[in-house]
């Protein structure tokens, strides 16, 4: 009876209904992907991590700790029901994880010039709360339609071109990430969720391999979170992999 009563108030059920998973790809050596699922905070974050000697690893890990040192269950409990109070509280986070990336690079050689880009989505009630920088993405399938909730923070850029680096390439350059100077606030997005919606957040190792018709057929076939995560990860893999791959999954 409880959970009629829930679903008739568009309140999410008791336990969330959620799985992620990292996998290194096919061709990278080591996994900078690090991703965080807090059941009782219902705080979800996917980061892919930049730089050399192993850097981008300790940077994605890095800003993930930051944000759930921050963002503390007795914090979230003032802020509950308070959709202004939630933003305020995510772009603080992101600040602060920003911080102390920036801190830790100036004090380690190694790690100098490391980044990550990162998604934080935050369940409030039936109210999804999502911040990024960079291009980590959130998507929501409603009604078995997929759409994407962030903006990819990156540039078109043109490499080769001559006799020695060969015919001319365009590729994505991010534009914002974690462990360098915010030009303004990370970007923030709200959004009112139904029973029976299903949410994705993954790195750019995913949506670079697999085009969105095919994510779209994955997520709302799959009958678990787990499967999702798995098929996906897959689906990126036998497409290549070039790069890490990250899925986090929430049904709703």
């Amino acid at each position: 009876m409880l959970a009629f009563f829930r679903r008739c108030l568009g309140l999410p059920p008791l336990r969330l209904n959620f799985s992620g998973r990292t996998d290194t790809g096919c061709v990278r050596d080591h996994n900078e992907d690090s991703l965080a699922m807090t059941d009782k905070r219902r705080l979800f974050i996917v980061a892919d991590g930049m730089g050399g000697h192993n850097a981008g690893e300790v940077a994605s890990k890095l800003a993930i700790d930051s944000i759930l040192d921050f963002i503390s269950q007795e914090q979230l409990n003032q802020v509950r029901g308070n959709d202004e109070a939630i933003r305020a509280l995510l772009l603080a986070s992101f600040h602060h994880a920003n911080r102390e990336v920036m801190a830790k690079a100036a004090g380690d050689a190694q790690l100098t010039g490391m980044g990550t880009t990162m998604v934080a989505c935050l369940l409030d009630g039936n109210r999804l709360h999502v911040c990024h920088v960079g291009d980590a993405r959130c998507y929501v399938a409603h009604r078995k339609k997929l759409r994407q909730i962030t903006t990819d923070h990156s540039a078109t850029s043109q490499v080769g071109g001559d006799d020695e680096t060969g015919p001319l390439r365009v590729r994505q350059v991010v534009t914002r990430a974690m462990g360098f100077p915010f030009p303004e606030d990370p970007e923030y997005h709200r959004e009112i969720m139904r029973t029976g919606d299903r949410i994705l957040l993954c790195s750019d190792g995913l949506w670079n391999m697999v085009d969105n018709t095919r994510i779209e057929q994955i997520l709302v076939s799959a009958a678990s979170p787990e499967e999702a995560c798995e098929l996906l990860v897959n689906a990126a893999n036998d497409e290549g992999g070039r790069d890490n791959i990250t899925a986090l999954v929430i049904f709703f």
